[in-house]
């Protein structure tokens, strides 16, 4: 049990609940129905777990040298091999189950989406570029669904949403550890921009995103392009005005929220228009 519980932590369940959660709800909104739904949901989280198991594994070596005494290697004596072992494994049944649930096309997608996972925890994630993988990322989650729906393409305002909530995410959970990474001589887009220019970055994108989803959702509603602004507006001057320390973090989180639920309400409303 002491192991499991281990496992679980080094799965970085929040993430990957979250995630699983949203892509899930958003195939379920493209139409995606019954076993094949099960089967995207699964090819989800397992595709997560290997992403958790191999960003532990990947960083147990500077978790021993930087003492962090929380992360699962250490308080759990779990072995980076035992990681490493089940990452690949993870890896290997959700790339069958994508392309089983999704065919080649869509179930490819999904591959590649994993693979830059995999690439920002080996290789990206302490670099100028760790924002690329999330972008890319979660901008082939679109065309996996759609293609493994129907065979058509996704539309584009889709893909740079997800795109854009996939950066945003990455830079408000970056955010709060900035001067502890850099202390420990991490480093990484947020880090190497420094906490204004990459706040600034990142509210830059969460005002384009609510641009496009009050476009796309202005000729069926008037209500949310009005809540989309009014989230927007409330959440900057929350975190410029707030003196807690997490204030920015808690204001950025809640915008990517609400634009993930626009977004999924939009999907829902051309699916069914369509």
């Amino acid at each position: 049990m002491h192991k499991f519980v281990g496992f679980i932590q080094a799965s970085h369940a929040a993430p990957t609940g979250a995630v699983t959660i949203v892509f899930t709800i958003f195939a379920w909104t493209l139409g995606w129905r019954n076993w094949e739904l099960a089967g995207v949901f699964l090819a989800v989280l397992i595709g997560q777990l290997s992403v958790g198991w191999s960003n532990d594994a990947f960083d147990a070596s500077l978790d021993q040298r930087s003492n962090r005494l929380q992360k699962p290697t250490i308080a759990y004596a779990l072995q980076p091999s035992s990681l490493w072992i089940a990452a690949f494994v993870a890896l290997s049944t959700s790339c069958a189950l994508s392309w089983i649930v999704a065919g080649w096309v869509g179930g490819t997608f999904h591959v590649f989406a994993l693979s830059m996972a995999w690439v920002y925890n080996t290789v990206l994630s302490r670099t100028w570029w760790s924002w690329l993988p999330y972008a890319l990322a979660f901008g082939a989650i679109p065309a996996f669904l759609s293609y493994g729906l129907n065979n058509q393409s996704p539309q584009l305002w889709m893909i740079a949403i997800f795109a854009i909530v996939g950066v945003s995410a990455h830079i408000a959970n970056a955010i709060p550890d900035i001067e502890s990474d850099k202390a420990a001589g991490l480093q990484g887009f947020v880090i190497i921009m420094g906490l204004r220019k990459a706040t600034g970055i990142c509210w830059a994108l969460l005002g384009a995103g609510t641009l496009i989803l009050a476009m796309v959702t202005s000729a069926s509603s008037y209500w949310i392009p009005l809540l989309l602004t009014g989230t927007l507006l409330c959440a900057v001057g929350y975190s410029w005005k707030s003196p807690r320390r997490d204030a920015m973090f808690s204001a950025i989180l809640a915008v990517v929220i609400i634009e993930v639920v626009v977004l999924l309400i939009a999907t829902t409303q051309q699916s069914s228009g369509g």
